[in-house]
């Protein structure tokens, strides 16, 4: 079978396996306590909005060297850096042949094939859903702080200026930790943790405010998380581990019922 044939049958093969209803005895895909991490987080973005203003003048007025390096390093948070790999780790696996891998090999090319979708449609579906969101609010980026403050919004104004709302390379981020949280949970906190530096270094290159930062963060991980359970709904990708909002690869699964 040629490459390109090849790659149509694994589509068509996801998408069946996609596109099948979900079983009623599964878990939901948004529990109660989701509900409550959203509470929460919705909170402290909030709180976090009280430092907007001192934040930004802080940080226009710094020559911390901390400051410097978190502005040179703020487009870790560029969403083509996870989007181009994981579309070509997608597209070279869903090219090969799998009919010369053993079983092994099939499971291992099936987990890269899956796992690649997924962290593409975590980041771009994380991102189209903040984009929206920015035109909406159009809330004015911190350049324009000194002309009219830091909650000027100017609904539906497309434009680099009034896009501060939420911030999408900290979205990109969050998204990130997300996946990451999911693939290896013993280090949830620490990924959190460095997600917030990566995220805030927005706040130090003064594109965003706090509120931003924490905003985006938080719908990316929570893009992920959904996305994550809606695949393990439909036996695709991940499965829901029991009292637990996390779900965890197929693979993982796979591997314990073997030991």
């Amino acid at each position: 079978m040629r490459p390109h044939r090849r790659l149509a049958t694994a589509l068509v093969g996801a998408r069946q396996r996609l596109m099948r209803g979900r079983s009623h005895s599964v878990d939901p895909i948004w529990t109660p306590e989701m509900s409550r991490w959203l509470a929460v987080g919705l909170c402290l973005a909030l709180i976090a909005s009280l430092t907007d203003a001192a934040a930004i003048r802080y940080v226009h007025g710094s020559q911390d060297a901390i400051i410097a390096f978190m502005a040179y390093i703020t487009n870790v948070g560029k969403s083509q850096w996870f989007l181009v790999p994981a579309a070509l780790i997608f597209l070279a696996v869903g090219l090969l042949d799998w009919s010369r891998q053993g079983m092994r090999g099939k499971a291992r090319l099936s987990f890269l094939f899956g796992q690649a979708a997924y962290v593409f449609s975590a980041v771009a579906l994380s991102g189209i859903f903040v984009n929206i969101v920015k035109v909406i609010f159009g809330r004015a980026r911190p350049r324009l702080i000194d002309e009219v403050g830091p909650f000027h919004f100017d609904p539906f104004t497309f434009g680099y200026l009034h896009a501060s709302f939420p911030s999408g390379h900290s979205t990109t981020v969050g998204a990130i930790v997300g996946i990451v949280m999911i693939w290896y949970p013993r280090w949830r906190l620490v990924t959190i943790e460095l997600g917030l530096f990566f995220a805030a270094t927005r706040i130090a290159a003064g594109a965003h405010y706090p509120s931003d930062v924490a905003t985006g963060f938080l719908v990316g991980i929570f893009f992920s998380i959904v996305i994550a359970r809606w695949l393990a709904s439909r036996g695709a990708v991940f499965r829901f581990v029991a009292g637990k909002v996390l779900p965890v690869p197929a693979a993982t699964i796979a591997r314990k019922s073997r030991t």
